[in-house]
């Protein structure tokens, strides 16, 4: 079942931008499942084989640890509401309906009822209340922060939750409604649950674990999950792979069903192989330059929208990307989101403008030296580092000819390429002068926008702290009222374009691929009901409810 999204109410996500691959086989052997009325009678359905390019597997079903593994969250542990970040559709879960109340600073959640944990106990009120507390006992696990925000979590009867804020925070719901919940029977004793690892998990959803190994590990149909008529899957089997190679061989190979891998002319190198080979590759984020701005040059306005005026998008799009990413609006706000832009800003995109770029740094007191590149009044070349992750070949591309674009006008980049664990640790910590890098999918723009432009943003590495983009953000959040929200986006929109606190490079595309063969239902371009990533967890649960076996 799916619930379109209340108009008066907005939704964000929680999803972190992800370059993993996984994907889906069809080429195991017929499992028999007994049919979902439970009479004698079996159908014959192909497991779906889930891989990723992630190494050995390492047991741990944990939904409160970073990176759990694929299915943790929404197939085995349910949320109470999962959001599409590709479409405006709301897909209740142990939740049925959510309002605001109190002069919006109570969430009110009714709960479904006649669900049982995957160990036949029922699911209460009360295992709702023993998350959220948890989370504020051990703030460890509460990654999100939800429980510094929230102040109070309380039951009404037996099947309504409140969820109690101390200042208006509309767009804050996205957090506490997509939090996966625990058994309480299970969890109680268990102490702080980020240093867990469940190896038994107990959940609600619509599949438990069968058997795990490090090289692969299966999930079976819940038998006790309240609605297993929708999962037509009857197994899910996840697979290891040791490299990118590996994993793309057995998806052009036919071996997988479900895929989410970059793959250069996917055309040619995957469609073309079948007629039952597809892919689809929505705007899910946008990719940036980020600026460090506790560099003093950096710092300047007028450095910062020369960089942005000098940068071919054009050519980073078709060279880089393939030409798999829509055109870029000025503001960075999504293709899905367009009715938030503000009306100056429609319909603009970014057009390189070399000589611009130069006159505005001439203007603000650069002069170029000798050697090609600008000065600063106060003596400083403009010649920066500019970091990507080792590895991510078309970001490296893409540094490339940012790095050519910048030599044009007189700004020296030479690209830097840390590995992973590395870059992170330098973007936290401030120890760069530009670096590409996403931003965090969401819902609407509330999110991704706050988490990029605010001083608790959940990814500033930039370091922007302005009153003003504070304040637009505080008028979003207090309100229902979507013309009121598009008024205060529009203010943040005014600092992206004219502030330039990030260079938008373009839409980061969601990688995904997939086969028609064995199972039907999938999301496409004409039917984007959920982000189609099978890293999009609790998202990727919703996709397993719409598959059906190809010709039944």
């Amino acid at each position: 079942m799916k619930m379109k999204r209340k108009a008066s109410l907005v939704l964000t996500g929680l999803l972190s931008v992800g370059v993993l691959m996984a994907g889906c086989s069809s080429n195991s052997a017929t499992t028999s499942a007994k049919s979902d009325s439970g009479n004698s009678s079996t159908v014959a359905v192909k497991p779906l084989t889930v891989g990723a390019p992630n190494g050995n597997w390492q047991e741990n079903f944990n939904p409160f640890v970073t990176n759990p593994l694929y299915g943790t969250m929404g197939l085995i542990y349910q949320p109470l509401f999962i959001y599409s970040t590709v479409s405006q559709d709301t897909y209740p879960a142990l939740g049925t309906k959510y309002a605001w109340t109190n002069n919006n600073k109570t969430l009110e959640v009714t709960l479904r009822s006649g669900v049982k944990w995957s160990d036949g106990q029922p699911f209460t009120a009360d295992d709702v209340l023993f998350t959220f507390n948890t989370l504020k006992k051990y703030p460890a696990a509460d990654t999100s922060g939800m429980m510094k925000v929230i102040t109070s979590v309380e039951k009404k009867g037996t099947d309504v939750v409140d969820f109690n804020f101390n200042e208006r925070n509309i767009p804050f719901q996205e957090y506490v409604l997509q939090a996966c919940i625990v058994p309480e029977h299970i969890w109680k004793n268990l102490g702080d649950p980020s240093k867990v690892t469940m190896t038994k998990p107990i959940g609600t959803g619509p599949y438990e674990l069968e058997s795990f190994t490090q090289q692969v590990y299966k999930l079976k149909k819940n038998n006790t999950f309240y609605d297993k008529a929708s999962y037509k899957v009857p197994e899910i089997d996840f697979k290891a792979f040791n490299s990118n190679e590996s994993a793309q061989l057995a998806l052009v190979n036919g071996q997988l069903d479900w895929a989410s891998m970059f793959i250069p002319d996917v055309d040619k190198v995957y469609a073309s192989k079948s007629s039952d080979f597809h892919y689809w590759f929505p705007a899910s984020s946008t990719i940036n330059l980020y600026p460090n701005l506790k560099n003093s040059i950096l710092k300047d306005v007028n450095v910062r929208k020369a960089i942005n005026m000098a940068i071919n998008r054009d050519k980073i799009a078709k060279q880089a990307e393939y030409g798999y990413v829509q055109p870029l609006n000025v503001t960075a706000v999504q293709p899905r989101d367009k009715d938030f832009i503000a009306p100056q800003y429609q319909g603009k995109q970014f057009k390189q403008d070399l000589s611009g770029a130069e006159k505005l740094l001439q203007d603000a007191g650069y002069k170029k030296g000798s050697d090609g590149i600008y000065v600063s009044p106060s003596g400083k070349k403009l010649s920066f580092t500019l970091q990507v992750v080792a590895g991510w070949s078309d970001w490296i591309q893409t540094c490339m000819l940012v790095a050519q674009d910048l030599k044009k006008i007189g700004i020296d980049v030479k690209v830097e390429q840390p590995q992973i664990g590395a870059y992170q640790a330098n973007l936290q910590s401030g120890k760069f002068d530009l670096a590409m890098g996403w931003t965090n999918p969401s819902a609407t723009p509330y999110r991704t926008f706050k988490d990029e432009l605010t001083k608790t943003g959940g990814w500033n590495p930039e370091g922007w702290n302005d009153p003003a983009t504070e304040q637009a953000f505080n008028d979003y959040k207090v309100t229902t009222d979507p013309a009121a929200q598009k008024a205060a986006m529009a203010k943040i929109e005014d600092v992206v374009v004219n502030q330039a606190p990030f260079m938008p490079l373009f839409y980061g595309e969601t990688w995904y691929e997939y086969s028609t063969k064995d199972y039907t239902g999938w999301p496409d371009k004409d039917n984007s009901y959920a982000t189609p990533a099978v890293f999009s967890w609790p998202q990727a649960a919703v996709i397993l409810s719409k598959l059906k076996p190809a010709g039944k």
